[in-house]
């Protein structure tokens, strides 16, 4: 199925592309490894739960919100600060007419407070947490945004060191504390990308320089990394579940 209704297939109505690329994003879906085995392991995890109003956090080109709105009731509100990025996802729900899904600038974090109290079912936030400099702040605020009963997923690193711009040096322990302090239940918290799928992620960071080499390589290295899971003991990556409480 994902073969045929690719991942990230949307960006291929993206402005930057010309018409080779479109049909090759179209038929591959996005063009990112690491970003690809992320969504494999977040969109089998939210399928167990359901996904009926979906806040994307940190949406970026829009892939997790494109994905999701596909099925037919499910509403998206995708959020980002990349003012280019957000104009290339209105761009493209006009030019697939997806009137499900709405994406916003953030002017700050504290544009979350664009939303009222429980008006999502789940919020995902796939690689920007770290990046926040308030993130207590900001997960309280996703709390609020939560039904009761509703589910906040997320992939952060776990690298023991901080990258550019990267505000939070997450490790094992203040991941929970820094959930349970707003309020949410731990579900799950489970160690990503190690193994083969770290090898894996290490040759395309190679060849990801050379657009004709990764578009000759990258399906053969997508067939390959279905034979590993991305989840794995040594890993650098955590993805989480959390749950905000019944009687929140």
């Amino acid at each position: 199925m994902m073969f045929f209704n690719p991942f990230g297939k949307e960006y291929a109505w993206a402005p930057r592309w010309n018409q080779l690329e479109r049909i090759y994003i179209k038929t591959f879906g996005v063009i990112d490894l690491p970003g690809r085995l992320r969504a494999r392991l977040a969109i089998r995890e939210m399928r167990k739960f359901g996904v009926n109003n979906l806040l994307d956090f940190g949406c970026g080109t829009g892939t997790y919100s494109f994905y999701f709105s596909r099925s037919p009731g499910v509403k998206v509100k995708g959020i980002d600060t990349d003012e280019s990025r957000i104009a290339d996802c209105r761009l493209i729900t006009k030019k697939i007419g997806r009137g499900t899904t709405e994406f916003y600038v953030e002017n700050g974090y504290g544009s979350l407070r664009l939303f009222g109290d429980r008006s999502f079912d789940c919020a995902l936030g796939i690689e920007v947490f770290q990046y926040i400099p308030d993130l207590e702040g900001t997960l309280g605020e996703m709390y609020r945004l939560l039904r009761p009963g509703g589910y906040l997923f997320g992939h952060v690193p776990v690298l023991g060191y901080l990258r550019e711009t990267e505000h939070i040096l997450f490790d094992d322990d203040n991941i929970r504390r820094l959930l349970n302090r707003s309020g949410f239940e731990i579900v799950k918290v489970t160690s990503s990308f190690g193994g083969a799928i770290r090898q894996l992620c290490a040759f395309y960071d190679k060849i990801v320089n050379s657009k004709y080499i990764t578009a000759i390589l990258y399906p053969f290295l997508l067939a390959i990394s279905h034979a590993f899971d991305v989840e794995a003991p040594d890993g650098d990556y955590r993805f989480f579940i959390a749950r905000k409480p019944l009687g929140g």
